[in-house]
């Protein structure tokens, strides 16, 4: 399934996005630009592939829904003490392949230094997007939950390991529809996310706005190669002594 609509105009997408379509927007979060050249300096080599995975899902989120506004829900970039050479080339090819759309980048615990990049180019950055409708900001600080509210932080992921110990991680959406609250997934090719089995249901979760709230209330759409978008049901069913099994067919 390419996308569930779980409230009026508001779609989870098999593309890492939320589409907004009353507002004509998409939402995305956790990108971390310039993760590899980061690595590299602690001595682990990856190849460069991040920008051109995160571009090229954006090409497709483009072609799909021509959104008229890109809002980026922090972690745009990856190192927190300074901007990378990689950073600056990466954020600007960034900036000028979508300037045709209404870029809004909202701060997130990464993105100490990118106001200075951002700069140059004209552009600023928020702590947080709100409208009538929507409240969006990062998740790494506790700033509440009203209307509906869209974090990201969390990389949130669903774990599913077979009879033999295989061990499957899914990027996923979660949702508590009694809060109206969603969580949105990564879109770096390198985070590999929070096992939401794990970290919703022991309170271990990195976001302080989402502590307390039952693991009952969310329900988790995870996204596969195969399938698409997958409804998963709530993260309390899909729990069993820590593990979802799959079952055998």
């Amino acid at each position: 399934m390419r996308e569930i609509e779980i409230l009026e105009n508001v779609f989870l997408t098999d593309l890492y996005c939320l589409h907004l379509s009353d507002i004509e927007a998409v939402v995305v979060s956790d990108l971390h630009l310039g993760y590899e050249e980061e690595m590299n300096l602690h001595g682990l080599f990856l190849p460069k592939i991040q920008r051109d995975h995160v571009t090229s899902i954006m090409d497709r989120i483009i072609e799909r829904y021509d959104p008229q506004k890109i809002i980026i829900n922090g972690d745009f970039k990856q190192e927190f003490s300074k901007n990378l050479p990689s950073e600056w080339t990466d954020v600007i090819y960034f900036i000028e392949r979508y300037d045709d759309r209404d870029l809004v980048f909202i701060r997130g615990n990464h993105d100490n230094y990118l106001a200075t990049i951002l700069s140059r180019e004209n552009l600023g950055m928020l702590d947080f997007y709100e409208d009538s409708r929507y409240f969006i900001y990062h998740g790494d600080r506790d700033m509440g939950i009203k209307k509906i509210t869209i974090l990201g932080h969390e990389h949130p992921s669903l774990v599913l390991r077979d009879r033999v110990g295989g061990m499957y991680k899914l990027p996923a959406f979660a949702f508590n529809f009694k809060r109206n609250v969603i969580i949105t997934p990564a879109m770096s090719f390198f985070s590999s996310g929070t096992d939401l089995s794990q970290s919703l249901l022991s309170e271990e979760h990195f976001t302080p706005s989402l502590k307390g709230m039952k693991p009952s209330s969310f329900r988790i759409f995870a996204i596969t190669d195969e399938f698409g978008l997958v409804d998963f049901g709530y993260l309390d069913d899909l729990h069993s002594s820590g593990e979802q099994q799959i079952r055998d067919r």
